[in-house]
């Protein structure tokens, strides 16, 4: 699977090889200070981005520095499919996408050297080298440790570089769970109006809230708003059932949850997902008008012009939670868990004391830099790569929301949202402690990664709205895509799928390689 990056220079080292002895100087060493190195002069750099052209412009503005400090060239195109990405040297590209990557045997497997300092003390005596772009400034610890060992693999190989993350989070709007009659009501009706640590308790958080008048406009709000609709871009419905999926379907003892890693046979008809699965349809009862059929602008605008209590969206797009001017304030938790986890082997549930609370992390993760497996000039492309993700890079990607991500670095999230200053009314404390506790949960759920993904969260997303029309039952609707799963599979080929999700899991042992189409 691709080329072994180890047979190419790991870290570019410019080294001044003896004594330079000028007039009137003994030193020995590297350049002179102001000397300008650049060794990749002359190298011209062709990136691809799968997926979303509005990429290309955020990356095109960050290339600069690396051509003026590198000596090279980078051109930055869009690439609508995987064919149109022939030829470049680097790809970037979302997380779900990564299998279809590995299928195609695409990308190049990185050293661990390019994210790790090298190491001086052989030598200390030597000459110290001129480092481009390698070395401390990485900061690769900084990183989230499920971007680090999880996103960024597949099995053990280090496949790519986390360039952007996603989570889902709980947005509240805090005015309406003010006032003294409004605590005694909750308290009267065994409902806490602190963040749900439980999805039942949200359900009943949601339900208490419906019909009260939040905002204080003298017309009655709706508890809750969620996407259902089918989504090609975001999938907000696919990815809020997933994730209130994986609290009740995740054991604490087990790492698959979509697909039994022996057959591959899909678990969507297991009790876990069918249980959530009826929840979220009867949860439309406390949202507003038409919700079933919401994708996720139609949730968030919902949400945004005031008349909505809750929202389950992803933290990265908090810029749309608010109109322009509008200063309520909001608040913001990671989604809660679930007091009972299913255990697959004997169908029944255990307890789940704290809460089983995965963090879950839709669209494979987010946005991953990889090295084309192809390419002529890997150390080139390997340090470009490196530098789209090093803390400087980052920091204006951050800022940047043309394409919205979050951070994958830890101090960069604990500054909360960029706009946050734009935003007055949006807890940034609140923000960055949800994200955080999502990265750091003791088990993390990374979305569907492989070959064909798309397809498979296609045939789940027609099931969900199917449920939310009541076009069909819950577990008629898991059924049919159920169905649909396996029989996508079977076509993909049974045991190359199977080796890509039991891989996709870095979880279980796989061959280095898949088995043949």
């Amino acid at each position: 699977m691709g080329h072994r990056a180890g047979q190419g220079l790991a870290v570019v080292v410019v080294m001044v090889v003896g004594m330079i002895v000028s007039a009137g100087c003994g030193n020995r060493g590297g350049p002179e200070p102001g000397d300008l190195v650049e060794p990749f002069a002359g190298v011209s750099l062709r990136v691809a981005v799968l997926g979303e052209p509005a990429l290309v412009g955020m990356l095109d503005d960050r290339r600069g520095e690396w051509e003026r400090s590198r000596g090279g060239s980078v051109t930055i195109e869009a690439a609508p499919d995987l064919p149109a990405a022939d030829g470049a040297d680097v790809l970037v590209f979302p997380g779900d996408q990564l299998g279809a990557l590995i299928d195609a045997d695409r990308l190049r497997v990185l050293p661990d050297s390019l994210v790790t300092p090298p190491d001086r003390s052989a030598d200390p005596d030597a000459p110290a080298p001129v480092e481009v772009g390698i070395g401390e400034q990485l900061a690769f610890a900084q990183v989230f440790d499920v971007y680090r060992e999880e996103v960024s693999k597949y099995g053990d190989d280090r496949v790519a570089l986390p360039l952007g993350g996603s989570a889902l989070v709980l947005v509240y709007r805090v005015k309406a769970f003010q006032g003294e009659d409004l605590a005694a009501e909750a308290e009267a009706a065994g409902v806490s109006l602190d963040p749900p640590t439980t999805w039942e308790q949200l359900d009943a958080l949601a339900r208490f809230l419906h019909g009260r008048d939040g905002n204080g406009d003298g017309q009655p709000d709706a508890g809750i708003a969620l996407a259902f609709a089918p989504d090609e871009v975001e999938r907000l419905g696919v990815e809020t059932f997933f994730a209130r999926s994986a609290a009740l379907g995740l054991h604490r003892d087990y790492f698959s949850l979509l697909f039994d890693p022996d057959s591959m046979a899909a678990r969507l008809t297991d009790p876990p997902f069918v249980e959530a699965l009826d929840a979220l349809v009867a949860l439309q009862e406390a949202g507003p008008d038409g919700v079933a059929s919401f994708d996720a602008e139609a949730a968030r605008s919902a949400f945004r012009s005031g008349s909505v209590a809750l929202l389950i969206d992803r933290a990265e797009r908090y810029a749309s939670w608010l109109d322009e001017g509008d200063e309520a304030e909001l608040g913001i938790a990671r989604l809660p868990g679930s007091d009972r986890m299913f255990e697959a082997i004997r169908g029944a549930y255990d307890p789940a004391d704290p809460p089983n609370r995965p963090g879950y992390l839709p669209g494979g993760g987010g946005w991953l830099v990889g090295v084309s497996s192809a390419t002529a000039q890997a150390d080139p492309a390997e340090d470009f790569a490196r530098y789209l993700i090093e803390p400087d890079t980052a920091s204006r990607l951050r800022v940047d929301l043309r394409v919205p991500m979050l951070p994958v670095r830890s101090p960069l999230v604990g500054q909360g949202p960029p706009l946050g200053r734009d935003l007055p009314g949006l807890s940034r404390r609140d923000w960055s402690d949800a994200v955080s506790r999502t990265f750091l949960a003791d088990r993390v759920l990374v979305g569907l990664r492989i070959p064909g993904a798309s397809g498979y969260l296609d045939d789940l997303a027609q099931a969900i709205a199917s449920a939310a029309t009541g076009d069909s039952p819950p577990a008629e609707a898991l059924q049919s895509a159920a169905d649909a799963w396996d029989a996508r599979s079977r076509d993909l080929g049974l045991d190359r799928q199977k080796w890509h999700y039991r891989r996709s899991l870095n979880a279980f042992v796989t061959s280095d390689q898949p088995p043949p189409r």
